[in-house]
């Protein structure tokens, strides 16, 4: 039995009564989208079982006000969240159509927020305007998508050194990762059909190559390209912060995996130079310390390095990046034998979950689609 089927069966006989959050990243949701995955792979009645507990349990605290997903818009754990399973099981025909209803109210609902969010300085994914606006693209808002993206656009035009510094304390500064940063947001707006999104990704992309190319820092003899975050008043480097890390969430192999998702009119053959140069040279590390991996999770452990260097092997076909998913693979197996995370075993996208879908089409060498709520 591989090591994602031996994970499947663990996570089956989780307490899910213990799993609190109701969120996409976090909670039950997470679990629908867990089992819908394994479902579209499987074709396996238990799955749609499991979907059915998980939804059954959702809407009965959403009914008796006991959700989290009521407090908050967001698509870590919140009413994009929610939204977006709904959508997704309704295109699927598990869901009927008079959920469409919901599915609309959530959508005037999250628009706002997305809106005084962006007033407010806060241009995060996961728990932000921007994972908001994934999953009014998911549902085909373009009244919304234009709207919010007219505010953008107008920022951008009034403050000459505009570049999505966050003011929110939790994400205070610019981040460039995939969780709260600049590759999330072109990555999102790279789905959209809108001349607007197309302005401000051709803006971010010339950003960040400056930043590439204005700088040259090392650790470990072992070179980084883009800073992990960046601030007004830094405590590294001037503004840069270049704290050694290798992550899904926040390190500049980000800027690598989004360079070969993006469409072909953003791409020329010096950008795709520079990605695989950053991600080749982000293969050599490996120590704690030019990592800061400590643990098998997605979010920042071994299984979402792991999808990177897959995601990009498939994308170019270098044995290289094979050799390194391969590497990582074998990690996460070995972290799973220490399991050090405190976070409930079902929780999607720092437990169980996402490290399992990662391992199982690693596995089966082939991409099974899961990951677009990860951006990959």
């Amino acid at each position: 039995m591989t090591v994602s089927h031996q994970l499947i069966e663990r996570i089956n006989t989780q307490n899910k009564q213990e799993l609190i959050s109701d969120g996409l990243m976090d909670g039950k949701l997470g679990m629908v989208y867990y089992y819908f995955n394994l479902y579209e792979h499987s074709k396996e009645d238990f799955h749609l079982l499991k979907i059915e507990e998980y939804l059954e349990i959702i809407f009965q605290n959403i009914e008796t006000s006991k959700s989290d997903l009521l407090l908050k818009s967001t698509l870590e754990n919140g009413l994009s969240g929610l939204g977006f399973i709904l959508q997704l099981l309704v295109n699927a025909n598990l869901l009927g159509e008079e959920y469409k209803k919901e599915i609309n109210e959530i959508k005037l609902v999250v628009c706002n927020e997305a809106i005084r969010l962006l007033e407010h300085n806060n241009y995060d994914f996961i728990n932000g305007p921007f994972g908001i606006l994934f999953f009014l693209n998911f549902v085909e808002d373009k009244e919304s998508i234009d709207k919010i993206l007219s505010i953008i656009e107008a920022k951008i035009k009034k403050e000459d050194n505009f570049f999505f510094y966050n003011k929110a304390a939790y994400i205070e500064g610019i981040h460039i990762g995939y969780a709260h940063g600049i590759c999330a947001i072109i990555a999102v707006l790279n789905t959209i059909e809108n001349e607007k999104a197309d302005v401000i990704i051709t803006f971010l992309l010339k950003k960040l190559i400056k930043i590439i190319k204005d700088n040259d820092y090392s650790f470990n003899n072992k070179k980084y390209y883009l800073p992990r975050s960046i601030h007004k008043e830094e405590i590294v480097k001037g503004e840069l912060n270049f704290r050694p890390v290798l992550a899904w969430s926040n390190s500049d192999i980000n800027f690598s995996t989004l360079i070969f998702s993006l469409k072909k009119k953003f791409v020329n053959k010096e950008l795709i130079h520079l990605a695989t140069t950053i991600a080749l040279d982000s293969i050599e590390r490996k120590e704690i310390q030019e990592t800061a991996i400590e643990d098998y999770r997605f979010f920042y452990g071994s299984s979402g390095v792991l999808k990177s260097y897959h995601y990009l092997y498939l994308k170019t076909g270098n044995s290289q990046f094979k050799e390194a998913a391969f590497y990582w693979y074998s990690k996460t197996l070995d972290y799973l034998e220490k399991d050090t995370i405190k976070e409930h075993p079902l929780n999607f996208i720092n437990n169980l979950p996402a490290t399992t879908l990662t391992l199982l089409e690693f596995e089966q060498q082939k991409n099974n689609n899961w990951s677009k709520i990860v951006l990959l």
